[in-house]
């Protein structure tokens, strides 16, 4: 009886059987296709292109993949990222040594949400400062983060094949924005050139078939490390095959992976500018501002996200959010630091290079390197023997005796 009432019911929508709400509903091929990419993309890890070696990297820049109805979400190749690495101080361990954790955050609105708990209280902090008279403070919290501030550091996030490997697969590539510019503008030079004899000739760079490899030389100058950019459109032009479009069009898009902001990333925040309170001597954290934009931003976040941020780093919201954006420091950067440093005139002794060691000694034991950190080397001679480890065998570790004898012994000055 049940059965007769259902299809009776059903025979009065519109004058469709049972059979016809069946057939109507049935998932069709490029539905079944489309729900296996996006099934693919939520599974599919990202890997993170390094430059930590001094050397020439040969790449491959790869269009933005377009969607699926054939429209395009971004002209192009890249999608810009405002990223800032927070150092977390952790409570003190068993031995009194102080220790840091590092999450890199995206600012909050560049993820569609309404508010940004940095940006607010970098805000209010300079004006804080300022109204204390402490004008060097409030520069120092306006700048970046190399320097101990708040300003976000803006990049060109990019798919890319590394040429040497290209087996590897695709590799997420950031770029600063200088860096980005410096390629933009030899790619306009390249283009133009194109262009005279081929009115329609595709970005030089990122094309399908019509693509010259980029090389970026990482180098040394001096004390100063540099990076050049060039094309070379002396060699073929680099055609992607059919597998490597279709493994482009399954990855993740780059703006779920760039953009990502949680509650892990949203508690790490808090957490962290609680500290900085202490750090730059401010009760901002209590304001209603602050405490309406915390209470904005908590209301904004999906209710299905149970990330939660944590000092233990065997939490299971740590690992899961824990990206090589998050939990990895890399060489590169540290290099960067200790130049942005040196170019301040701030020494291994200030609170700065106190950071940067802290960072060095955490990166140690991330690449479990045999290098030794004692407070006779300099911050720029661990880097250096970081960097000898890890392209190939170190020179032998000094025996205790003579590690305790160079502690006592004074630096030169």
């Amino acid at each position: 009886m049940q059965e007769d009432n259902f299809e009776g019911q059903a025979a009065q929508m519109d004058g469709l059987s049972v059979e016809d709400l069946f057939m109507g509903s049935q998932e069709t091929y490029a539905q079944a296709q489309q729900r296996a990419l996006e099934e693919n993309r939520s599974f599919a890890k990202t890997e993170y292109f390094r430059m930590d070696k001094f050397g020439v990297y040969r790449l491959r820049v790869l269009p933005i993949a377009p969607n699926t109805d054939g429209t395009a979400a971004r002209p192009g190749y890249e999608f810009p990222v405002h990223q800032l690495l927070l150092e977390i101080e952790r409570p003190a361990a068993g031995n009194g040594k102080p220790a840091s954790m590092y999450v890199t955050v995206t600012r909050a609105t560049d993820a569609g949400f309404s508010v940004d708990l940095i940006d607010t209280y970098r805000k209010a902090a300079v004006e804080a400062a300022k109204a204390q008279g402490d004008d060097d403070l409030a520069e120092k919290i306006g700048g970046g983060s190399f320097g101990g501030g708040l300003k976000y550091g803006y990049g060109h996030a990019m798919y890319v094949f590394d040429l040497n490997e290209r087996t590897k697969g695709l590799m997420l590539l950031t770029l600063s924005h200088s860096q980005f510019k410096d390629l933009d503008e030899r790619k306009f030079k390249l283009w133009q050139k194109k262009l005279a004899k081929n009115p329609s000739y595709p970005c030089p760079i990122s094309s399908v078939y019509n693509a010259y490899p980029v090389e970026i030389e990482k180098k040394k100058n001096g004390a100063k490390t540099e990076y050049t950019i060039g094309i070379d459109n002396e060699s073929d032009t680099d055609v992607l095959s059919r597998d490597e479009l279709s493994a482009l069009l399954a990855a993740p898009r780059i703006p779920e992976v760039v953009y990502r902001y949680s509650r892990y990333h949203f508690e790490a925040c808090i957490e962290f500018l609680k500290q900085c309170d202490v750090k730059y001597g401010l009760n901002l954290m209590s304001d209603e501002l602050m405490q309406q934009t915390i209470e904005a931003l908590g209301s904004e976040l999906p209710k299905d996200d149970t990330s939660s941020f944590s000092f233990d780093k065997r939490s299971k919201e740590n690992k899961e959010n824990a990206t090589p954006e998050n939990s990895a420091l890399t060489l590169d950067g540290l290099f960067d630091r200790c130049e942005e440093l040196e170019a301040k005139s701030l020494g291994d002794k200030t609170e700065e290079g106190q950071e940067l060691r802290a960072m060095i000694r955490t990166y140690i034991e991330q690449e479990k390197l045999p290098v030794r950190v004692t407070r006779s080397t300099a911050n720029r001679d661990l880097l250096e023997q970081i960097e000898a480890a890890l392209q190939g065998p170190v020179p032998e570790e000094p025996a205790p005796e003579q590690e305790d004898a160079e502690q006592e012994r004074p630096r030169r000055r």
